[in-house]
């Protein structure tokens, strides 16, 4: 019997229905913690990393799953042919992984990004969403181990249920070249199978309305609609793996080119935070434990750096226009609530033309100040339109949040710091840049 390793990641939540539906086929599923010896995956037939919310999406959807040990031990098995499925968070930790789309190396090469959703080109909603959608199958025939028993051209229909779901890259010919390898592997459309941009038939705005993408050996694929809540869609999914798999061991699964070539976005060097002219911050700190900031430090010590310590602010910068009277602004803006919890957080006041410093030093450790914005903003956009409309400040013309890291390097040496920054850099962990822009600070 085909053993199938249903991987659980503290805050997935699908791994019963996922379960059940690969029973379904004859192939026999089990839950494998992500804690445990990766060593004893190498057993397994195929591997499935579901939904949820793994690590609460700390930081962004997938990025602490995706750097766990586990999943270089995935990457290994799919190097040897094996299947790897990931479902809506499971598609995301894929991503974050570089396992999808496959770029050589498993470079970082795409992003799922915050929901956008368009129509008649205007941008109508963002964020969490979720509803019933149809899919229209693109892979060549027997070309992906997950889509192998679906005609080119069968329309599904399954949920979808995500905040994070915008399938996005910064990398202008890789969608292109994904759909003319046939790495594309369903797409939204309506249920003739016509496929446009507009919202609703494109519910997240995806590039290309992807729904699916599998690597170019075909035998890894990352699905944002939960095709294992739908029945006949779900044995379609998980039949295919089946059946592609008992190919696989017959000598029968057609082999694909094993590359694709792309020049990656390079996260390094960071440009240096320019604030605009006009503008004045507010510093935003919990007072409550950090969550956030302690999973960050967790990974960070796991990844090899023991003694790296972090802080975490969210800073928000604020335009304006005129002569406005900054402290009783700043006042009125915290008693609103609209830019913080003043329950569980603390706002500091940074009045127009002081900078932040790019580097602080001690006899001890460097700290830098690395600060992470979405592109686009769609949390200050919603706020500045609150401001303007509700709370009729019409003297805030723009509002831009992002996320403050300091990060604090235990060394006495400028050089080794600015080393030490460039490699964390590099994991990716603080921001993908096919989603949002860095600089420092």
């Amino acid at each position: 019997m085909l053993r199938i390793a249903i991987i659980q990641f503290p805050g997935l939540n699908t791994e019963y229905e996922t379960r059940r539906e690969i029973n379904k086929t004859g192939m026999r599923g089990e839950f494998f913690r992500w804690n445990e010896d990766f060593k004893k995956l190498a057993a397994y037939d195929g591997y499935v990393i579901g939904g949820g919310f793994a690590y609460e999406d700390r930081g962004r959807a997938g990025i602490i799953a995706s750097l766990e040990p586990i999943m270089k031990e995935l990457k290994a098995q799919s190097e040897k042919g094996k299947p790897v499925l990931g479902i809506c968070n499971g598609a995301q930790i894929l991503v974050e992984a570089g396992l999808i789309p496959g770029a050589d190396g498993n470079k970082l090469a795409m992003a799922l990004a915050r929901n956008k959703r368009i129509k008649d080109e205007e941008i109508i909603g963002t964020g969490y969403y979720n509803t019933w959608v149809h899919l229209k199958c693109t892979a060549p025939k027997q070309s992906c181990m997950f889509t192998w028993n679906i005609p080119e051209g069968e329309i599904l229909r399954a949920p979808i249920a995500h905040g994070e779901g915008r399938f996005t890259t910064d990398i202008a010919e890789l969608f292109p070249l994904l759909q003319s390898k046939g790495q594309i592997a369903l797409r939204y459309c309506d249920r003739h199978g016509v496929i446009t941009q507009d919202f609703p038939i494109n519910p997240n705005g995806a590039v290309f309305n992807t729904a699916a993408i599998c690597n170019p050996d075909g035998n890894v694929m990352a699905v944002m609609p939960h095709l294992e809540r739908d029945f006949v869609s779900s044995a379609k999914l998980f039949t295919s793996m089946r059946d592609a798999l008992l190919a696989r061991k017959a000598g029968g699964l057609q082999k694909r080119s094993r590359h694709l070539h792309v020049k990656p976005v390079n996260s390094w060097p960071i440009k240096l935070f320019q604030p605009k002219e006009k503008s004045f911050k507010l510093f935003i700190s919990l007072i409550i434990t950090d969550n956030e900031a302690d999973t960050f430090e967790m990974t960070i010590k796991n990844l090899g750096w023991p003694k790296i310590s972090l802080k975490r602010k969210t800073l928000v910068e604020l335009e304006y226009t005129g002569k406005p009277d900054f402290l009783t602004l700043s006042r009125k803006l915290i008693q609103s609530g609209v830019l913080l919890n003043t329950n569980k957080e603390l706002a500091t006041v940074e009045m127009p033309k002081r900078r932040l410093g790019l580097v602080e030093k001690s006899q001890e450790q460097f700290t830098f100040q690395l600060l992470i914005r979405e592109k686009p903003d769609f949390v200050g956009m919603a706020k500045l339109a609150t401001i303007q409309k509700r709370l009729k400040f019409s003297e805030i013309t723009g509002v831009h949040i992002g996320t403050l890291w300091e990060i604090h390097i235990p060394t006495k040496s400028k050089n080794v710091a600015e080393q030490e920054l460039k490699r964390l850099v590099g994991t990716n962990l603080f921001f993908n840049p096919h989603r949002q822009e860095a600089y420092l600070c």
